[in-house]
């Protein structure tokens, strides 16, 4: 999450996010305006500025590609992530062992992994795409998630 913000034509200002590393960020979006991410998750031991209702602009190489709508929020542990929340964030190939695996990897790249650590989890619904090459490149972002959990032997 991020205390930034952006201005968008017929949204005005919006605090910013992005998904991800800065590596992962244009495929994570990609997938948001794809329609099949629609939930995320972050450190539970951060703030969290985020309530149903709220908007914000999904960010990806410092651009505004997308505008969201958080429509629930919540917190538990990394361990109580069950596979229908798995498949709302949409990645890979929507599997729940494929979501401990890419989330494992990502919060210990992140310098703090637990199998019982907290979350904030967060399910969204796309209002609006900004970033036309971004949506015409998505098909292929999200061909690149299921060959990804293909790779690693989860489909």
């Amino acid at each position: 999450m991020s205390e930034e913000s952006v201005e968008i034509a017929g949204f005005g200002p919006l605090p910013c996010l992005a998904f991800g590393s800065a590596g992962a960020q244009e495929r994570l979006a990609a997938l948001v305006i794809a329609g099949r991410k629609r939930a995320t998750v972050w450190d539970g031991r951060e703030a969290n500025p985020t309530v149903p209702g709220m908007a914000w602009a999904v960010m990806a190489a410092g651009r505004a590609v997308a505008v969201i709508e958080t429509v629930a929020v919540g917190r538990r542990r990394l361990d109580e992530i069950d596979a229908e929340f798995a498949a709302l964030e949409g990645e890979g190939d929507g599997s729940l062992a494929f979501w401990r695996l890419a989330h494992e990897a990502y919060f210990r790249a992140e310098g703090y992994y637990r199998p019982d650590m907290w979350l904030w989890w967060e399910e969204f619904r796309l209002l609006a795409v900004l970033d036309a090459d971004l949506a015409a490149a998505a098909p292929g972002h999200v061909a690149a998630e299921e060959a990804e959990a293909v790779a690693k032997s989860l489909l």
